[in-house]
């Protein structure tokens, strides 16, 4: 099983939309605390980019103090 599999069948702290050719992944919610937890996952995903995957785009948050992400976009088995 890929990572990326895997992260999405047992992962938690992320909402993803997987499609026939990739996935992007987001933070449960807008929260302090679910932007916080999102940011392992988005870590996590680029530590493991080529395991099956490869990472297409990434947004940071524009409106909070930190630099925070919020969305990876990833396109799968290439």
């Amino acid at each position: 099983m890929s990572y990326i599999d895997d992260l999405i069948e047992n992962g938690t702290g992320f909402q993803v939309r997987r499609n026939m050719g990739g996935a992007s992944f987001r933070p449960t919610g807008g929260s302090d605390a679910e932007m916080e937890a999102f940011q392992t996952v988005a870590r996590n995903l680029m530590l493991n980019e080529g395991d099956g995957y490869r990472i297409a785009n990434t947004h940071k948050t524009s409106d909070r103090a930190q630099d925070l992400f919020d969305t990876v976009i990833v396109t799968i088995g290439e």
